[in-house]
């Protein structure tokens, strides 16, 4: 982020920070005018966090498929085969995050392959699920509740 533009740093704190006014009046309607444990607070705001972190990734990653050429050689045959978009989802260190992917299909050696998965860390052990990723949901419960 530090080569980002100025105007770019700015736009985001701003809505850092109205993000963050938002989760706020969110959660204290939750409490009911009940003072909240230190915890809870941490808790609320980590659920922010892990919110945007995975839609963050999702958006990184549509830019990383963007850029993907449409073919991509067989690894078996070395033939040209076309790819087509597919969405899947993974485990991140926050939460499950969809991707958008590409999978080529081989007619002559009659296979499947994703020439991204390797190159991007997807498909490989240990790296799209961890110890505990169950526990740390973005998507089962937001930031708003």
């Amino acid at each position: 982020m530090e080569a980002a533009p100025e105007h770019v740093k700015q736009k985001l704190q701003r809505l850092f920070s109205e993000a963050a006014e938002l989760a706020v009046e969110a959660e204290a309607a939750g409490w009911g005018g009940k003072t909240p444990h230190y915890s809870q607070i941490e808790e609320a705001a980590h659920r922010l966090a892990r919110q945007m972190s995975c839609r963050m990734q999702e958006r990184l990653m549509r830019e990383v498929a963007a850029q993907r050429p449409p073919t991509d050689a067989c690894p078996g045959c070395g033939g040209t085969c076309e790819l087509t978009p597919l969405r899947r989802t993974v485990q991140s260190l926050d939460g499950p995050v969809e991707l958008l992917e590409w999978k080529g299909s081989c007619p002559r050696c009659r296979r499947d392959f994703f020439p991204s998965a390797g190159s991007l860390g997807l498909g490989q052990p240990g790296v799209d699920a961890g110890a505990g990723a169950a526990d740390r949901l973005c998507g089962g419960r937001d930031a708003l509740g």
